[in-house]
């Protein structure tokens, strides 16, 4: 026999099946109780929470001989003959392959016949969103005034898509998102059915992951156990993980406390070692939103408030309390706008992992430092401007004075008067034979490892004293890149393209703007304190042995 997927083998044959959906089963059933039954019926919600399997039953009840607590009784003529895939009374439509003008006419036409086994023929007409604007209003005087064996179901994703005058004539259902704790008790009574053995937590991990969508859930399960095969261990936490691309808890926990702490060389080593264990950028990024999103929740309520909303243990609910207690909740909240961005950015951006990168080293960023983020950033933009003899012109018109101010003079001094601004902190003695050279290098680097080398672009090169490249970084964001650079991972590829375009060994230092400038003067000094040893040293020679007689090697 062919296998059945799971979310088929287990769909809700009557209303004491469904999970998480009372409100409206029990509306429902009290209707086809009373036998208050309308003509025409809108289910809305998301995907996998019940709607065409709801429409479904809710066909087979209204139709029934003997139904029973507003539930199909599953055993009568009518019941059976329905319960066929070709049950001609209980139609099922695609609106997203049929949404022309001309299948909505079709049905019309058979809107007129009468039902060949129950009392009523259904329409179930599934994604209706998508019927186009004709379709819409071919269906309308159909839907307002049908025949009296005539009733529709309209099932959507989407219903602010419906036009108004759809809606009004319709009693509208919303199917809400099941609670992770329902899907999970689903998913174990049958796989204790089955007799396949699991974790809590693998099956724990499923129901967060299925988002509130039942048929999700059966997806996911399915896929797990397919790829389990006949493993005795079952259904494992690793291998749901494992199958979801998902990080396990203590990464995530590390994670943050990393990006709290402003660990920045942390952070980037953590992110290489997630991507080379296969994880996907877009699914480990929404395990870091779902847990700043618990911090936050947690920074302003108690561990039993968290375990409830969060559907979590009393431990994790505890954890998740401790690790917020380390920051503020406005942090928290730039936390999560930040990776809510990042989350959304990574769709169209070709290099997801490096928006992932970005985000984090921003996270890591103090709050004093992202307040005058945007000011730094203004501020180079005008010294990049001063540099260019770029004209920054005001409002009024080239040439017009303003109105109340004396006439401005004709002739105005050359720009290329204008005294250039003296760099204290550059090396006196950086040619531009070595300025040469580390503008190829830097190219080198970015062509053959772009990663790394676009976050050099970011400084200046103030020195390349005896083959050592000093670059500088601003102040305010300077701590950042610095601690980056001087890593491994980032100093030896620089120092390896030095080398090979300078043609002899090179080393690479980064440092923060204002500290260099000390350093050279006492490597100067340091060289000075030398010469004045030799030089001593030199004359106590000349003294004993006469200095007619000594020769010097000046090299």
């Amino acid at each position: 026999m062919a296998y059945q997927a799971l979310y088929r083998r287990y769909r809700p044959q009557f209303f004491e099946d469904f999970v998480g959906q009372e409100a409206v089963i029990r509306t429902l059933r009290s209707q086809v109780e009373n036998g208050r039954i309308a003509h025409a019926y809108l289910f809305c919600g998301t995907r996998g929470t019940g709607k065409t399997s709801a429409a479904k039953v809710f066909a087979r009840a209204i139709n029934c001989e003997t139904p029973q607590d507003g539930d199909p009784c599953g055993v009568c003529p009518t019941c059976k003959r329905l319960a066929e895939e070709n049950a001609l009374d209980i139609l099922e439509i695609d609106a997203a392959s049929n949404n022309g003008v001309d299948e909505i006419r079709d049905l019309r036409e058979q809107v007129k016949y009468p039902p060949a086994v129950g009392r009523y023929r259904v329409y179930i007409i599934d994604e209706v969103h998508m019927l186009s604007t004709g379709a819409f209003n071919a269906l309308l005087k159909t839907l307002e005034e049908p025949p009296a064996h005539a009733k529709f179901i309209l099932a959507t994703t989407e219903p602010q898509r419906i036009p108004a005058t759809i809606l009004s004539r319709c009693q509208r259902f919303d199917f809400g998102r099941i609670p992770a704790q329902l899907i999970e008790k689903r998913v174990e009574s049958a796989l204790d059915l089955d007799g396949v053995p699991y974790e809590k937590q693998a099956v724990a991990r499923i129901a967060r992951a299925a988002e509130g969508g039942m048929r999700d859930a059966w997806s996911i399960t399915d896929m797990c156990l397919g790829y389990a095969g006949e493993t005795a261990d079952g259904l494992t936490d690793t291998l749901v993980r494992e199958i979801l691309g998902a990080s396990d808890r203590e990464t995530i926990f590390s994670f943050v406390e990393k990006m709290l702490d402003g660990d920045t060389a942390a952070i980037m080593q953590q992110i290489d070692d997630v991507m080379r264990r296969g994880r996907e950028v877009q699914v480990f990024l929404k395990d870091i939103t779902g847990h700043l999103r618990a911090l936050l929740l947690a920074s302003v309520s108690n561990a039993d408030q968290v375990s409830a909303v969060l559907e979590v243990t009393t431990e994790d609910a505890a954890a998740y309390v401790e690790q917020a207690g380390k920051t503020s909740s406005a942090r928290l909240m730039r936390l999560m706008n930040l990776f809510l961005k990042a989350e959304s950015d990574t769709r169209w951006s070709p290099q997801p992992r490096y928006v992932l990168e970005t985000a984090a080293l921003r996270a890591c960023l103090p709050e004093e430092e992202v307040q005058v983020e945007a000011l730094v950033e203004r501020v180079a933009e005008l010294e990049r401007r001063i540099r260019e003899g770029v004209v920054v012109k005001s409002g009024a018109p080239s040439g017009a004075p303003k109105a109340g101010a004396p006439e401005a003079k004709k002739e105005a001094p050359a720009a290329s008067t204008s005294p250039k601004p003296q760099n204290t902190e550059e090396d006196p003695n950086l040619t531009d034979e070595m300025k040469d050279i580390w503008k190829k290098a830097l190219k080198k680097l970015r062509e053959e490892e772009p990663s790394r080398g676009n976050i050099f672009v970011n400084g200046r090169l103030v020195s390349a004293r005896d083959g050592q490249f000093i670059e500088v970084f601003n102040k305010q964001v300077g701590a950042i890149y610095v601690n980056m650079l001087n890593s491994a991972g980032y100093k030896q590829p620089m120092e390896k393209a030095l080398s090979e375009v300078a043609g002899y060994p090179c080393t690479f230092r980064a440092a923060v703007e204002g500290t260099v400038q000390e350093t050279n003067a006492s490597i100067l000094a340091a060289k000075a304190e030398d010469e004045r040893r030799k030089e001593k040293n030199l004359n106590r020679i000349f003294d004993t042995f006469g200095r007619e007689n000594v020769v010097v090697d000046k090299e």
